[in-house]
Parts: C-alpha cells; sequence; structure tokens
C-alpha cells in the first residue's frame, strides 16, 4: 500500500511540473483522432492546462465503501487503483436526535475512521448527509423524508459546524451530498430508509420544489464554513422519464428543483443507474438507464441555461430481481457480464463527460450482487476488470475515438508513455478488426496479453490495445 501511495504523489509531483511548463509556454497538444497513432492528422487541439484545471488530477473512478476503517479493505480499495469513495457518512438523526441549546452533537456516531483513511490513501470522500430528527420531521416518524420549515435553520447551523468539523485534516471532506435518492415517495419505502425519501405524489413536481427551499438554506451555509466546499444534489434516482410516461410523477423532481431557483444552489448534479442482466429499462429509448437520464438532465439544465458537473453517484450492473432463481447466487455468465459492463461503463462516462462514476458498491455481495467483493470480502471478477482498468488508464487523458462508424466502440486515451484503445463490441457478438503493425501489446479485460495473426483482433468483451511511444 505504501508504494502505491509513493507512486500516486510522485504521479502527481510529475503532472505539476509538466502542467506548470505547459502553462509558461502555452503550446497545444495534437489529439490525433485518426485510427492510427503514428497519424499526422489532427482533428483537434487540447490546451492541457485547460484539462488539467482542477488540479491534482483525479479520474472517474470510484465507488461506494463503508469500511475503509478496516486496514485489509483499506488495502483493497487502495489497489484498485480508485480516486473517489461515495461515504454514507453523517445521520443527522443519529448525531442530533435531541434539540438541545445550545445544540449537542454525537459525533461519535460517525465512522470517523473511515473518512480519515479515505484521506490517508489520498482518495476523496463525497460524505452522504442524510436523515431528519424526530424533532425536525415535516411528517412525523419519516426519518428519510424532508425536513420541517421551521427546522430548516436548524438544519443549515448543522451544516455549518458539521462542515467546518469535517472539511479540515484529518478528513479534509470538499464534496457533500444532501441525501440520498430524495425523488422517492415515503409510502414507497420504510421511514427509515437509507434511500429516499422527500418526494411528494401530491404535488406537481413531485415535492422537488420543496427540496430547493432546503438547498437554498443548506448552500450557503456549507459554503460559509468552507468556501471550497463542493454541494451535491442526492442523487436522482430518475425512476422513470416523464418526457415519454406521462403519469410519471416523479421525474418531475428535479424540474421542480430548478423551477424554484434550485440551480443557483448546488454546485454537482449527481444521479443514480443500473442496468439489470439481461433486461431492458425505461430510458431505453434514450440510450439506456445511464445515458438515458444524463440526456434528460442536460435537457433540463439547458431549459433553464444551466451548466452543471455531473456524477453518476451509484451505478454496476445488477441480478434482475424477476431471475431472482438464478441470483442465489449468481451463475458464471452474470459475472463474466458484471466483469465486461464495468470498464464500459466507467470509459462511455468518461467519453460523454460524467467526472466522477461510483460503482455500488465496494463491499459483498452487495446489493442484487453489485458489489466488488464477494460475501466473504474477496475479490470478484469485476474486482480484477477494475484493477487492470486503471492500471491502463489512471493517470490517462481521453483524445477521440477510434471508429467513426463500425459496430466495435473504440476509444483512445494518451499515458506520458504509451497511447491506449479500449475496444469493445456493444452488441455483444464478436467483431473483427484489423490493428495499425504498430501495436505493441494486446489485454484482455483482466489484463491478460492476446497474441494475434496478422493484426487480425477479435473484439467482444473489452480489450486495450497499447501503442508504447
Amino acid at each position: 500500500m505504501k508504494t502505491l501511495i509513493r507512486f500516486r504523489l510522485l504521479q502527481g509531483m510529475a503532472l505539476l511540473l509538466i502542467l506548470a511548463f505547459l502553462i509558461s509556454f502555452g503550446k497545444p497538444i495534437k489529439a490525433e483522432i485518426s485510427n492510427s497513432p503514428s497519424s499526422d492528422t489532427a482533428d483537434s487541439l487540447i490546451y492541457l492546462p485547460v484539462s488539467m484545471k482542477n488540479y491534482p488530477w483525479r479520474s472517474v473512478f470510484g465507488t461506494q465503501a463503508q469500511n475503509l476503517g478496516d486496514e485489509a479493505m483499506s488495502s483493497l480499495a487502495v489497489d484498485a487503483g480508485l480516486d473517489w469513495v461515495r461515504v454514507n457518512a453523517f445521520n443527522w438523526a443519529k448525531i442530533e436526535p435531541q434539540r438541545t441549546d445550545p445544540p449537542t452533537y454525537k459525533w461519535n456516531s460517525v465512522d470517523q475512521e473511515s473518512l480519515k483513511a479515505a484521506k490517508d490513501n489520498g482518495i476523496e470522500a463525497i460524505a452522504i448527509v442524510r436523515g431528519t430528527p424526530d424533532w425536525a420531521q415535516k411528517y412525523p416518524g419519516i426519518s428519510c423524508g424532508p425536513i420541517n420549515n421551521a427546522e430548516l435553520d436548524e438544519f443549515a447551523s448543522f451544516l455549518n459546524t458539521l462542515v467546518k468539523r469535517y472539511s479540515v485534516p484529518p478528513y479534509s471532506i470538499k464534496y457533500w451530498e444532501l441525501g440520498n435518492e430524495p425523488d422517492v415517495d415515503p409510502a414507497l419505502v420504510s421511514p427509515s430508509s437509507v434511500f429516499g425519501c422527500w418526494g411528494d405524489d401530491g404535488d406537481r413536481y413531485y415535492g422537488g420544489r420543496y427540496y430547493a427551499d432546503m438547498l437554498k438554506v443548506a448552500y450557503p451555509a456549507i459554503k460559509s464554513a468552507d468556501p471550497e466546499a463542493k454541494v451535491l444534489i442526492g442523487g436522482l434516482l430518475l425512476d422513470c422519464d416523464p418526457s415519454k410516461e406521462k403519469s410519471c410523477k416523479s421525474g418531475k423532481f428535479l424540474e421542480g428543483i430548478l423551477e424554484n431557483d434550485g440551480g443557483q444552489f448546488f454546485d454537482i448534479l449527481s444521479f443514480h443507474g443500473y442496468p439489470h442482466f439481461g433486461a431492458s429499462s425505461k430510458w431505453d429509448h434514450r440510450g439506456g438507464v445511464v445515458l438515458g437520464k444524463v440526456d434528460y438532465i442536460r435537457q433540463k439544465l439547458a431549459n433553464k441555461n444551466l451548466e452543471k458537473p455531473i456524477f453518476h453517484t451509484e451505478g454496476s450492473l445488477l441480478c434482475h430481481p424477476a431471475d431472482i432463481a438464478n441470483c442465489e447466487p449468481p451463475g458464471t455468465d452474470f459475472y463474466e457480464a458484471q466483469a465486461d459492463y464495468l470498464p464500459t461503463l466507467f470509459v462511455t462516462n468518461w467519453v460523454e463527460g460524467i467526472e466522477a462514476t461510483i460503482w455500488y458498491q465496494f463491499e459483498g455481495p452487495g446489493w442484487r450482487f453489485g458489489g466488488l467483493l464477494d460475501g466473504d470480502q474477496n475479490p470478484k471478477p469485476v474486482y480484477d476488470t477494475l484493477q487492470f482498468m486503471t492500471q491502463q488508464l489512471g493517470s490517462a487523458t481521453y483524445i477521440g475515438r477510434v471508429f467513426e462508424s463500425t459496430p466495435v466502440a473504440g476509444y483512445k486515451f494518451k499515458t506520458f508513455a504509451k497511447e491506449i484503445w479500449v475496444l469493445w463490441s456493444p452488441d455483444g457478438a464478436p467483431h473483427n478488426v484489423t490493428l495499425p503493425s504498430s501495436y505493441d501489446h494486446v489485454f484482455n479485460k483482466y489484463g491478460d496479453e492476446i497474441s494475434l495473426t496478422n493484426n487480425q483482433l477479435e473484439v467482444g468483451s473489452p480489450l486495450y490495445v497499447e501503442f508504447n511511444k
């Protein structure tokens, strides 16, 4: 673990030196978009100082984890090459169960060791703040639900104290997510659910306008405690698309936030999206459960002339509940499909401009077997594909597509030492491509090298093609 941490520090120092050099000379870097790494043709120019303006550099690779205070779990997270960890960190109902004057906070209810471990290992934490105490509930008995309007100022005071405490060492949290899938009606979940439940089925905008009222007091409280803090909307479930389903009320939650001028009171818009193995989704008409939701989000933001970074704060490939007979436990087909899906999810999100993607979850077996680890907390095949992907792309820059119109998806990345193509077959069927003779190595999703004859490559599952400079 220490070796990896030292490597990351050296990597960061190298990036800083290059950044300083490029800023001084202002030289553009050519992004070669042709299907040959040695081509002189360039479709665009990329100024590296612009692409790295949010230094220190972080990849899009993340997961949700809860036990990073455990040395074995922390070591597995570091070895996976993760740059982000989402943590179910702060439950207001547990921290301030009674209202007192002055307030009394039970910080011992917080898993501070996990938050500290993330910082110590150079992993950026996204901290979820959720849970409404009995005395502050808009709907008595619903701790996952909204805060009573009369207590919003108390919530703001709590947030201000919370951020002052945890935005500095040894925790140094900068990303604060307010709730978890708030666009769910309380009637659909248990009162103490870990997700939901600010939704209001009787409201035109499903409670989104009231969530915006909360943001209007929460955002200034967080920013006054730490001007560098980033505030995320609680990851939206977006269970359906109201532009397609007229009966879809929950999809109006985001629109309600924006209609009530909530767009000025968050920095990052986060959402959740999971495909189920072998099943379709309600978002296929827009490009699938992930890209379809991104398309909807961007449309709603554009309608208000807003541009916001987007985080995909929960995603993985799940076993479908209708196929539960094959999910106890799943078979090899599922685990292989999950291992295929992970690199395609992260790469596609990266290409689409999603700035962080969180695999839900790290620990196993996970919800509907979505975990990176199994029930004994040992790596699954999907963990192995994550580890190899981050080794290949953890310090890379995306530079363009490999192909313009083929049945094979292909994307180019560059590191300081090599160019890497990531290829796969979106339709699942094998397709043949001819590689340039200048390629050096081809690896499968697990990092096993593949030998070719006459530069012919059959593409199905994700593959990595290396061209050394």
